[in-house]
């Protein structure tokens, strides 16, 4: 199992590795089976020092870029806004909770955290905390 660097809770069951490394390596019938019996949908490439937790409910947008180190709590949606192409870019090392919805041609910045339950909509400096629809906290994240 693979264990966060910062969290030593925060770690990868067998089954989150074998969703990421089918995902990467573009596997059609098993990742997709995956996918199904999880009730995600992750279309585009996760780094190998991706943490899925819980992976269920996940729905991540093809275009989405996620840098190292990232983690992605369950039922965590990275989408588009509207009709068109653009879709958030996650820097390294930010944590994503529980159910937080992260719309749009956005960036989040390195070591971000996002609360759970968040709607973001805006970017995200390098550190901050965001909370609520779009609220920053003035105390930096744990994982800078």
């Amino acid at each position: 199992m693979t264990v966060h660097g910062k969290n030593k809770w925060i770690r990868n069951s067998r089954l989150a590795n074998t969703l990421i490394f089918c995902v990467n390596r573009n596997i059609p019938v098993i990742s997709r089976m995956l996918m199904i019996v999880l009730h995600c949908d992750i279309f585009c490439r996760l780094p190998k020092s991706t943490y899925l937790p819980h992976p269920y409910g996940i729905v991540i947008h093809s275009n989405s870029q996620i840098g190292e180190g990232v983690v992605i709590n369950h039922q965590v949606t990275l989408g588009g806004r509207d009709l068109t192409a653009e879709s958030p870019n996650i820097g390294d090392r930010v944590y994503i909770g529980a159910g937080a919805k992260i719309l749009g041609g956005i960036s989040i910045g390195e070591g971000a955290s996002i609360g759970a339950n968040a709607v973001v909509t805006k970017d995200v400096p390098a550190g901050v905390t965001v909370v609520g629809a779009n609220r920053h906290l003035s105390k930096e994240s744990f994982y800078v």
